[in-house]
Formats: C-alpha cells, structure tokens, sequence
C-alpha cells in the first residue's frame, strides 16, 4: 500500500516544493560539496595538478569549468567537466555505490560537454577538415574501500564483454581513483566522504553528523580551509531536494483531482476536478517561487493537451 497522503492545499502544495528537509541529512551531501568545491578555481587547479602532477605550467586562467548545467527535472548533469586550454577536457564523477553504468553516463556527459564546445566555438561538424578539439579524459572519483574493483573501466570490456581487440570498434576508458593517503585535493575529499560515512553511522542523517564531520576533518587537516567557510554545513545538511518534492506534490495533484471528480461522481468531472486542481497549483507554484508560467507546468509535468487551457485562465 502507498503512503496516505494529508489534504493540503495548492499553496501548500507548492511551498513543498521549496520546503527544506526537517532535521535531515540531504542524501547527496557528498556529492553536493564535491561540485561546491570544484567551483573554486584554486581547488580547481588542484584538482588538474592531483591527475596530472607532471604539468608545473597550466594555472587558474588555464581552466574553464565545463560541468553540464542542472536543469530542473533534466536527468543527465554531471559532477564536474573542465577545460584545460582547449588541449585537454576532464569529465568527473564521485560515486558513493558503484555501478558499471557509469561508464554510460560519461559517455553521455562526454557527448553533451563536446556538442556545448563545438556550438559555443561554432565549428563546423560538416567541414572536411577534422575538428580541433579537446582530447578527453574521464575519472571516478570513488571513496569506497577498493575491494576487487580495477584502477581502470572500460565500455568495450567491462559494460559489452568484448575481449578481443579485433572485435573493438569504439571504446571508452575511465579511471577510477580511489586512494587517500596521497594528500592532494582527491585524496582529502575521498577521506572527507570516509568521515561522513563514519558519522552518519553514529548518528544517522542528522545535524551533529554534519557537524562532527566537519569538526573531524578539520582537526585533521582534511579540506580544513574549505570546510572553514559558514555555508558549509548548510550545503551537506539540507538544501532541497527538489525532485523528490516535486513527485511529492504531483502525487498530491493527481490524488485531489481524482478526490474532486469523485465529487462530482462522473468520468467527466474527475477530468475537471484534476484540471481545476492543476490551474490552483500552477496558480500558487508560480505565485510561491516566481516561475513562469511554463517552467510551473514542466514541473508539475502537465500534459501538453491541458496547457492551453491553463493559460487561458491565468
């Protein structure tokens, strides 16, 4: 059986949407400060000098980050892409539950970010002459204990099974760090992601394991300037969560349409008690937080067919 629902209304409904989670650990705490971090240029640069300690040349106005824009509702965003003078594009992810999928999600961040650098270059995929752009390479950052898994992941071997070179027409290859005890930015953010994991054990999701972590890690010289900045515990301890949120609030949109249609006691006026509930929620979603009449609608993933009739009463 599905959770009951409480009745609430449209403004309700909508302020969910930006509704911080009570006294609970966001589940993406980890990945939250590792884009947080990778914004700062200096960490940034340190990231590059952690995967390539040979390259004492490249500095900050060397990089530009590349990492693929979070849209609302849009699945495919990634952790961290950058540039390194248009000769090299680094894709990274950090994975708390390994999955071999991941090679297809890089493989799909890695055709994104080169389609973004062609347009924004404007380059002629159609010209004769080959492009000039940036050779790739793809990490996983990994915090885990290593256990049986490889320092490096292929999409021709280990996602297709091929194993025969001669049998290989188009390969990706990823690297997978995950040691700690190097001391560069890698290795004191995967040592971070070990004291959480420690903490949260002790505590569950809540505030002292967000507090405890930083306080661990600072004592121990682990991303201590990093996690000395006042916003830091806000970013892992909530933030929203508004996918989930947003499914929350079209649950409770379909359920009060279909309540007010019964209502009504036939087919037809269940269709129009779920219209007129979804013109109330558009109406206080868009009121709530500013949006457009169209980004309220793609949130609440309203049918084409229906907006028309929206728009015409708003």
């Amino acid at each position: 059986m599905g959770k009951k629902s409480v009745k609430r209304s449209p403004r309700q409904m909508a302020e969910a949407v930006l509704k911080p989670l009570d006294q609970k650990v966001n589940r993406s705490s980890k990945d939250s400060v590792f884009c947080d971090l990778f914004k700062d240029p200096e960490y940034l640069l340190q990231f590059y000098a952690a995967i390539h300690p040979e390259d004492n040349i490249t500095g900050i106005d060397d990089i530009t980050l590349v990492t693929l824009d979070h849209k609302l509702l849009r699945a495919q965003y990634n952790d961290l892409g950058f540039i390194v003078g248009n000769r090299l594009m680094v894709l990274a992810e950090a994975q708390s539950t390994w999955t071999v999928n991941i090679l297809i999600c890089l493989v799909m961040y890695l055709g994104e970010t080169c389609q973004r650098y062609i347009k924004n270059n404007r380059l002629n995929v159609y010209s004769t002459r080959k492009l000039e752009i940036p050779r790739p390479e793809l990490y996983v950052i990994y915090h885990r204990p290593q256990g049986d898994l490889p320092d490096e992941i292929s999409l021709s071997k280990d996602y297709f099974g091929i194993e025969d070179p001669r049998d290989i027409y188009v390969d990706v290859r990823v690297k997978i760090i995950y040691d700690s005890s190097e001391g560069n930015i890698i290795s004191q953010y995967i040592n971070f992601c070990r004291v959480f994991d420690d903490q949260v054990r002790l505590y569950g999701r809540t505030e002292k394991a967000v507090m405890e972590t930083i306080r661990i890690c600072k004592d121990r010289n682990i991303l201590k300037e990093y996690l000395s900045k006042e916003e830091v515990p806000s970013i892992m301890f909530g933030g929203f969560d508004m996918e989930e949120q947003l499914e929350f609030m079209r649950e409770e949109e379909r359920e009060e349409g279909i309540r007010q249609g019964k209502k009504q006691g036939i087919k037809q006026g269940r269709r129009q008690g779920i219209k007129e509930n979804q013109l109330s929620v558009v109406r206080a979603l868009m009121s709530t937080t500013k949006w457009s009449s169209k980004k309220a609608m793609d949130a609440l993933k309203i049918p084409q067919e229906d907006r028309e009739g929206i728009l015409s009463q708003l």
